[in-house]
């Protein structure tokens, strides 16, 4: 299986998973997104934007070793709960819980990452700060153009600077640079399937309104289940390809 049949099945993966009727060509074409539908799409980008810096700062806290152990653990989780039991038309609060409920996971998650995988705070460090920059510029080229080429093609010359930055660290020593390269690489796949999932932001937003703290939570959680998926359809096309060739 080529990188190109690769492609079209983790595209293929992500559109199986939302089940909506677009495809490449709406992606990517110059129309202009409608003013309103734009709004939503700016409103979405500066919640996801807000709560990776709360998660990035949480890191850096953790970092320093001014937060970080059972207290943020206990607090992601009682934010968590506290939102789900939260009225929807209290945005304002659910809105701050987000912000607690980011924060807390920043600080909490290198604990998981250093106990399951060996990986340093740094590096989770870096991982997020490089998650936010790149939402950032989604941000800042939503406010420059409102044509949905000019967004998402805008991420593949971000991707590109992320490529760049991983072959410098090759010079480092090499326990460094397989990091580093590891965490561009996840960073350039989180804003692949963020582009992807601004196509179902723009979908539904032309159908009626959107919960900007349920969609925030909705990019986090479906990405788990649309990796496995990917992966699940990967490992069944592998396998009758391998059938055909015997």
């Amino acid at each position: 299986m080529n990188f190109s049949d690769m492609k079209i099945q983790a595209i293929n993966a992500v559109k199986w998973y939302f089940n909506r009727n677009w495809n490449i060509e709406d992606m990517m074409n110059s129309d202009e997104i409608p003013d309103e539908v734009l709004r939503t799409l700016k409103k979405v980008y500066l919640t996801l934007l807000c709560a990776m810096l709360c998660s990035t700062f949480g890191s850096f806290m953790h970092l320093i070793s001014v937060a970080g152990g059972k207290f943020t653990v206990l607090s992601y989780v009682a934010s968590l709960i506290w939102i789900y039991f939260t009225p929807p038309g209290r945005l304002n609060v659910r809105f701050l819980l987000l912000m607690l409920v980011a924060y807390s996971f920043g600080a909490s998650v290198s604990a998981f990452t250093n106990y399951i995988f060996k990986v340093e705070q740094c590096y989770v460090l870096g991982l997020l700060a490089g998650i936010t920059i790149g939402i950032g510029n989604f941000l800042l080229r939503a406010f420059l153009s409102s044509e949905r080429s000019y967004i998402y093609i805008g991420t593949l010359r971000h991707c590109d600077v992320l490529i760049i930055s991983a072959i410098a660290f090759t010079l480092l020593d090499v326990h460094s640079a397989l990091y580093m390269i590891t965490i561009h690489i996840v960073q350039i796949l989180f804003l692949g399937y963020l582009v992807i999932y601004s196509q179902e932001i723009l979908y539904n937003a032309n159908i009626g309104h959107i919960n900007l703290v349920n969609c925030t939570f909705t990019v986090f959680f479906h990405l788990p289940g649309i990796v496995i998926h990917a992966a699940r359809l990967y490992l069944q096309g592998a396998e009758i390809e391998q059938h055909e060739h015997n």
